[in-house]
């Protein structure tokens, strides 16, 4: 079986293993925590964001992102519309919804798995379909004709 490849954007903020940050917190593009939030974290903004938390950070609320990959601990409810890891030392103490998940051995759920189908994914326009249609239509003329 063949993997597919992901894709991950850059990460554009980090929290430190000695900052807590205590409130809702918004974010857009990538984020690494190795510290504390205690609030809700969203992400702001339509597609290609990424969360990172390493071992022995914490949220105390609801997350709700595009891609994550988790090693730390989420007291709170999950929302990942796009690709959700649980690495070995990765604790959810809440319910996960989902379109793809990827739990390794060692990370304890505690709470509700829900597959959601992720709406964003972009779908082959009609336009474009017609275009290669009419493309391939011209070039048999062509060939066959003298």
């Amino acid at each position: 079986m063949m993997k597919k490849k992901r894709k991950f954007v850059a990460i554009t903020t980090l929290i430190d293993k000695d900052i807590v940050i205590s409130g809702d917190t918004t974010y857009k593009g990538g984020i690494r925590i190795d510290g504390k939030i205690k609030g809700n974290l969203k992400v702001h903004g339509d597609e290609g964001s990424l969360l990172i938390m390493g071992y022995g950070s914490t949220i105390t609320g609801d997350v709700e992102v595009e891609k994550a990959i988790i090693n730390g601990e989420i007291n709170g409810n999950v929302k990942c519309n796009d690709y959700l890891e649980l690495n070995t030392n990765a604790i959810v103490n809440g319910s996960i919804e989902y379109d793809i998940i990827e739990i390794h051995e060692g990370s304890k759920i505690n709470g509700n798995l829900k597959f959601i189908k992720n709406k964003k994914k972009i779908k082959p326009k009609k336009k474009i379909k017609q275009n290669i249609k009419k493309n391939i239509e011209k070039n048999i003329k062509k060939l066959f004709t003298i």
